[in-house]
Order: structure tokens, then sequence, then C-alpha cells
């Protein structure tokens, strides 16, 4: 699984499958994003310019942030809304 999490966006992206705008608060305020492949356990967390506008180093990750577990059970959670969507535009478009 490939994981993308952008914080300005409140987008995550799992396997290439992206929603944005969600609740992603439970991330540090100082992280800009997360990449991440749980094939090779090897990821970044890439972290806001400071106040003088200086941009720190990526920070290797070899394992998945609590915060990121909290972002992709945001993910989880709007799929399940769209599927309950979609499955009651299905039924209402049936024709009888």
């Amino acid at each position: 699984m490939k994981i993308t999490i952008i914080l300005s966006d409140g987008a995550v992206y799992k396997d290439g499958y992206s929603y944005s705008g969600l609740d992603l608060s439970s991330a540090p305020a100082d992280v800009h994003a997360l990449q991440f492949n749980d094939a090779t356990s090897k990821g970044w967390i890439e972290f806001k310019d400071d106040d003088f506008g200086n941009k720190p180093n990526n920070q290797p990750i070899t394992e998945l942030p609590s915060w990121a577990n909290d972002c992709l059970t945001k993910w989880d959670e709007a799929k399940v809304a769209e599927e309950a969507t979609k499955l009651q535009t299905d039924k209402d478009n049936i024709i009888e």
C-alpha cells in the first residue's frame, strides 16, 4: 500500500485513490506531508518551512506514526460513506 497525506488539503491518498477535505487535526502542526510505501516499509515526513523560511530536512520513517493511522481511518470513513451513497443512488435508479 502506498500512502500520501497532505495536511494543507486534508487529503489522504491510498494506493492512488484519494479523499480530500478530511479532518486531519490529529497530525502535528509542523507537518506538511507524509509519504509511505508499506511494501518497502520506507517513507518520510515532510515538515513545513520554519518562521524564517528555512525548509527542514525530511524525516525518514519505517512505520506509520499513530497520527497517520488516524488519517487513514478518516480515509476509510470517507470510502464507506461514498460506497453507501453510491449504493443508495443505484437503488434509487432501479426501474420497477
